[in-house]
């Protein structure tokens, strides 16, 4: 890392997105990044991306709407042992830490495309494939929750918000789209893109969905002519770490924060979440990822 770095002297600002397996890995690689960073003469900021697992919202129910203030959840140690190196480093230097705590941020991106809003838009394209109806991949209950999404652009307009405004140094920061839903509201809207009429849910989770309809996502890539994606890792990423029946597209409890203290910073940006999916369902048809 130093070598790679060597001939970057002058960097200012890290937005730091990395991720591994254990916290002890986790631990290791920030440490040594600001093992780097600190004789830097003009080093300002770094940037840790977070997210609503900080209030244990993988676990099962916690409290909402999450606030930066919320105590720490006992046994959820998935971002606090790094937000507690950076805070010691920190202490008595010039440069700061920010950090922003998401909740499924929607993009795409050629080396990682799992997202909710791609495993949303490779679903119903097998579900119009199949010739079946637009029904939500999860139970009734988890299909009226209340959730919230965060467009990846968005996301990142706030990340050099927060990280450039001397008043938002040494914080944390809730960030979603601005608005929450239940996916029984935006179904219809949805399904409609893909031309299908919308159904009762499933009563079957989102992994065990695409580990049934991999074949059909095969061929359809070759009938199609469609870019490489890595199908076999969807199931998976669907459950994530969330505690069963529980997943990251259907979960039987709110998930939802308050950015009151992002928006008091001054970043007021907004995005309609229906409105961010249909855009981001455009872009994957016409970047040949979905029919």
């Amino acid at each position: 890392m130093r070598a790679a770095l060597l001939t970057h002297g002058d960097i200012t600002h890290v937005f730091y997105c990395a991720n591994a397996a254990t916290q002890e890995l986790r631990q290791s690689m920030i440490g040594q990044l600001l093992d780097v960073l600190e004789p830097m003469p003009r080093f300002a900021n770094i940037n840790f991306i977070q997210g609503m697992k900080y209030y244990g919202c993988h676990l099962g129910p916690f409290h909402t709407p999450a606030r930066e203030t919320d105590p720490r959840v006992p046994g959820c140690d998935f971002y606090y042992s790094e937000e507690d190196m950076l805070i010691r480093r920190q202490a008595g230097r010039t440069w700061s830490w920010t950090t922003l705590r998401p909740h499924s941020v929607c993009g795409y991106s050629i080396a990682n495309p799992l997202n909710v809003g791609v495993a949303l838009a490779l679903y119903g394209s097998i579900q119009k494939e199949r010739n079946a109806e637009f029904a939500f991949p999860g139970s009734e209950t988890s299909f009226n929750t209340l959730f919230q999404v965060v467009d990846a652009d968005l996301l990142a307009r706030a990340a050099i918000h927060v990280s450039t405004t001397s008043a938002c140094r040494n914080q944390a920061f809730n960030i979603n789209n601005g608005d929450i839903f239940r996916w029984s509201d935006l179904w219809p809207a949805l399904g409609a893109f893909f031309a299908l009429s919308s159904a009762p849910p499933l009563n079957i989770t989102a992994t065990e969905f695409f580990r049934h309809e991999e074949s059909t996502w095969h061929a359809m890539a070759q009938k199609y002519k469609l870019k490489p994606f890595p199908y076999e890792r969807l199931p998976k990423w669907c459950q994530g770490e969330y505690t069963p029946p529980n997943g990251r597209l259907n979960c039987t409890h709110d998930i939802f924060a308050n950015t009151t203290r992002l928006r008091q910073s001054g970043f007021a940006e907004f995005l309609d979440s229906q409105d961010m999916f249909l855009k981001l369902f455009g872009e994957l048809s016409r970047q040949d990822v979905i029919p």
